[in-house]
């Protein structure tokens, strides 16, 4: 597997965007470059990887995006994951932009209601953040519960969804 990625600024610091010509396959976000680049190497580390990404159209999308500029991402992916992962993440990117859902919510609306760690699990193996949205999965009170990027940008993800949908 060939991935070319790039780093750049965003409303929550750096970003790192990864594709293969195929599509979106990692977004994650830090304060350090190096971080970022491991963080996709450990995901990957069978992958060729160069930081060469020629996919500027899809980094400035997710940025609009961050900025709630555009709220619908509809770029095409290569994550790979089991039936039921690909199930979830199907159904994060149903969620409508500023919403959440519980992950029990998103467990019975899979048809299977006692799958609620198994929706957390899958939000936790999500490799393209904010493209399969997995940070609008909270606790069944609504508690920002983990998120591999932090749960203080959860909540600025969160925020600006709401607050660019109030405007």
């Amino acid at each position: 597997m060939r991935i070319g990625y790039t780093i750049v600024s965003c409303p929550l610091g750096r970003m790192i965007v990864a594709a293969t010509e195929r599509g979106v396959c990692f977004v994650g976000f830090g304060d350090d470059d190096a971080f970022l680049a491991s963080e996709l190497r450990k995901d990957y580390p069978a992958a060729e990887i160069r930081r060469d990404g020629d996919f500027g159209p899809w980094v400035s999308a997710i940025v609009e995006n961050l900025r709630g500029q555009q709220p619908r991402l509809d770029l095409p992916l290569d994550v790979r994951g089991t039936a039921f992962q690909q199930q979830v993440w199907k159904a994060l990117r149903r969620i409508p932009y500023g919403k959440t859902k519980s992950y029990g919510e998103i467990a019975k609306s899979l048809g299977k209601p006692n799958s609620a760690r198994a929706v957390g699990r899958a939000c936790a193996t999500n490799l393209a953040s904010v493209v399969i949205p997995c940070h609008r999965a909270v606790g069944s009170d609504g508690s920002l519960t983990g998120y591999r990027w932090g749960v203080k940008r959860k909540e600025a993800l969160l925020a600006q969804e709401r607050d660019s949908i109030s405007k």
